[in-house]
């Protein structure tokens, strides 16, 4: 969101990493480890989903406000992811040392969604949806005359 050129939420550096997170989280969820922990497997499934959810829900509000108050949502959403990984050490399901590659991942993540946040409250952000707005709003304008105008006709120079 923070140039002309992101045109979907794909297109956003922090959705790819939240996406990436999230699969790498299916994939140990879907290795057997989690087999004995249905209940906890679920809440890490769903935890993970809804991180990626939020922040493709904020990007399509189109309001630098509301985007960041998805993003937390998000961040949140991860901040749960890590708590599961920390409990599935606590029943034995994974060891330590294979929770950790997640869990700094995780920090990145929620690195990279404080930033864009801290874009999102600033005026630019606020300056750039106005503008990037308008611009729309014009160009829907000057297709709204283009369908006005009869077929075949040419339009008087001045009007």
């Amino acid at each position: 969101m923070a140039n002309d050129n992101v045109k979907k939420v794909r297109q956003l550096r922090v959705w790819h990493s939240v996406r990436a997170l999230k699969l790498s989280i299916y994939a140990l969820i879907d290795s057997g480890a989690f087999d004995r922990a249905e209940r906890l497997r679920e809440q890490l499934r769903e935890a993970a989903a809804s991180a990626a959810s939020h922040v493709s829900e904020g990007y399509g509000r189109f309001e630098p406000l509301d985007h960041a108050r998805f993003l937390r949502i998000g961040k949140a959403s991860l901040l749960e992811c890590q708590n599961h990984l920390i409990d599935a050490v606590d029943r034995g399901l994974i060891t330590d040392a294979a929770r950790q590659p997640y869990d700094d991942r995780i920090e990145e993540v929620l690195k990279e969604i404080g930033s864009l946040i801290t874009y999102l409250q600033s005026p630019a952000a606020k300056r750039n949806v106005e503008r990037i707005k308008l611009k729309r709003e014009q160009a829907a304008r000057r297709a709204s005359r283009k369908d006005h105008r009869e077929p075949g006709t040419k339009r008087e120079p001045g009007s």
